[in-house]
């Protein structure tokens, strides 16, 4: 091995306690002065042990700025929070006009310190490693300080305890509860927001619409939009993200032994989404587990055999009830869709709302965000998203079982002109959209995605007589209207991501939109010629290439659309390569 190969096997050291240097190689090699590097260049030798990361003193020197910097923080935070206008004005001024710690320091009333001396003084206290040893915990380490984190105001202030064994930390639980409800539960409902939050700020484990298990399964799912370093229980793996509280969540699962409840039941339909966006094979399994459950309690038409048990329940609980026998069906067709499975399950038996009750006088606003005075709250309408959420599923189930069952028996010209009539119903149910769920340029994201969940039915449907082809025959135009339906539907679900990254950016996007992204991307691939189609193609890439910054499963979809433009030997457009080739790069390198 010749020395230039050797290099690239060697690791790379810590580096020295450089003095002034006359010219590469020749730092300061250390006590007693004067030292043989500096001998030899006549160099005046100043040697700080200090500054040498290889050595414990450097180590004792850095814990004790950290200590000194995380108390002054607390000072600064505990100050602005001050009722003392005068005294907060002052302070912003102070940190405006000066880059001093110190003279920030004085303005919080905080010890002052001269780092360098202060820092001296405690190596020389000890050079045990324990005394530089790391608190143990699982989030007890000092996380990394961010302006974002700093500046974070969550949505929902909650409590820690008693919900989780985890944490203690109020404001990190406040963030991912706060994230779950801004960017996944509107999508997905499952739970009554409103009553999950008044339980929750409670601190009653004995509620019904609020569990320790129920609230580590949000946390687990909240844990996948945050920033926060400290989520992940193997630095750099995605899917360690959370891991924590999906733990003890899991837990606290096989401790309720199978016990049917209706937080029981909303907590391991939540854990099957986590399982599901880290592409495990358990998440159906885990789904279904949910289903059972609320069959065994009655709230979906059949069996009947559970109805008894569900009029004994209180009232509160029937109306929280509903929405989740909905979110369930929705997301048990949704999955059985995407498996090509039926959906094997009922109707619920009751429609979530009244016409009359739309109007849940619930806010919607983008958390978290740097500029918060340019985000105003809009008016959430999970009521009504809700409800057509419900019409739409309806559908859906329609379609599953047209492809996935009568399409075995049924001539394929028969499948054909069922499927034009479910693509009418689509096409009605959108037409009939009231106007405050109609796209518009800012539209917030649950409303966009009621109608990406559309155009994504549409593709699922049309894609069915394109993969028989080739067996079953259909004429030319019917083969040519499927093809078309699908590049369309692609083509609405780019714009209105579009409208998201526009809106929101791509920090945040609701894992619910992966699967359309993905798909549309696939379908668009072979229509690249088409200049506005290669534009949605191109922002598609956006968004997967966001997505695989939070879920692996994103990292692997990624690979297939190279491999499939590979394998159709399909030249993948420029902006598309160079939009692709940051999926190495840190969010903070691009979004």
């Amino acid at each position: 091995m010749n020395p230039e190969d050797q290099d690239k096997h060697l690791p790379t050291l810590a580096p020295g306690p450089r003095g002034p240097v006359l010219h590469p190689g020749a730092p300061c090699s250390g006590r007693p002065p004067p030292c043989k590097a500096c001998q030899n260049t006549e160099a005046e030798c100043v040697f700080d042990e200090t500054l040498d990361l290889r050595r414990k003193v450097a180590a004792k020197r850095t814990l004790g700025e950290l200590e000194y910097c995380r108390g002054l923080l607390n000072s600064l935070l505990k100050s602005l929070r001050s009722p003392d206008e005068e005294k907060v004005q002052f302070i912003l001024k102070t940190i405006r006009q000066t880059p001093s710690l110190n003279d920030v320091a004085t303005a919080v009333d905080a010890p002052t310190v001269d780092m360098i001396d202060a820092t001296s003084d405690n190596v020389k206290g000890g050079n045990n490693a324990e005394d530089v040893a790391p608190h143990h915990g699982v989030y007890a380490g000092v996380s990394r300080v961010t302006l974002e984190r700093l500046c974070d105001s969550p949505v929902f202030r909650v409590p820690a305890k008693p919900w989780t064994r985890v944490t203690e930390d109020n404001d990190l639980v406040s963030h991912l509860i706060s994230l779950y409800f801004t960017w996944d539960h509107p999508l997905s409902q499952l739970i009554d927001q409103r009553m999950f939050i008044e339980h929750m700020r409670k601190g009653d484990t004995n509620s019904a619409f609020c569990s320790p298990l129920l609230v580590n399964s949000v946390l687990a799912m909240g844990s996948a939009y945050s920033d926060f370093p400290e989520l992940f229980s193997c630095p750099g793996d995605l899917s360690s993200k959370g891991k924590h509280f999906f733990t003890e969540a899991e837990r606290l699962w096989e401790a309720e032994d199978g016990h049917a409840s209706l937080s029981n039941i909303q907590a391991i339909a939540i854990m099957s989404c986590v399982l599901s966006f880290q592409a495990k094979k358990t998440s159906w399994l885990m789904l279904r587990q949910a289903v059972q459950l609320a069959q065994d309690i009655g709230m979906f038409q059949t069996p009947r055999s559970g109805h008894q048990e569900w009029k004994k329940t209180h009232m509160e609980v029937q109306y929280a009830g509903v929405i989740t026998a909905w979110g369930i069906f929705a997301l048990n067709s949704q999955v059985s869709l995407e498996s090509g499975k039926t959906a094997n399950l009922a109707r619920p038996r009751f429609k979530p709302f009244t016409k009359n009750k739309l109007d849940d006088e619930l806010d919607w606003k983008p958390y978290p965000r740097m500029n918060q005075a340019d985000d105003a709250a809009k008016p959430a309408f999970l009521a009504s998203v809700m409800v057509h959420t419900t019409d739409l599923s309806e559908i859906v189930a329609d379609i599953q079982d047209l492809l996935y069952e009568k399409a075995l028996e049924f001539r394929m010209e028969d499948v054909w002109v069922a499927a034009n009539n479910l693509y009418t119903r689509l096409a009605t149910w959108l037409e009939r959209l009231p106007d405050v769920l109609q796209v518009d340029e800012d539209q917030i994201p649950h409303i966009l995605y009621l109608h990406i969940k559309c155009y994504y039915t549409t593709i699922y449907l049309f894609g069915f007589f394109l993969e028989h082809e080739g067996g079953r025959v259909l004429q030319p135009a019917q083969i040519e209207q499927a093809r078309l339906a699908r590049l369309q539907s692609a083509n609405l679900i780019a714009q209105s991501l579009r409208i998201h990254h526009e809106a929101y950016g791509l920090r945040h996007v609701p894992r619910q939109m992966l699967g359309p992204t993905n798909q549309s991307a696939l379908v668009l691939l072979i229509a690249l010629e088409d200049e506005e189609l290669k534009e949605s193609f191109i922002e598609l890439c956006r968004f997967l290439v966001a997505f695989s910054k939070r879920f692996s499963q994103a990292q692997v979809m990624i690979h297939n659309i190279e491999k499939r433009a590979e394998q159709l030997r399909i030249p993948l457009p420029p902006e598309a390569i160079a939009v692709l080739d940051h999926k190495g790069l840190e969010s903070s390198q691009w979004l």
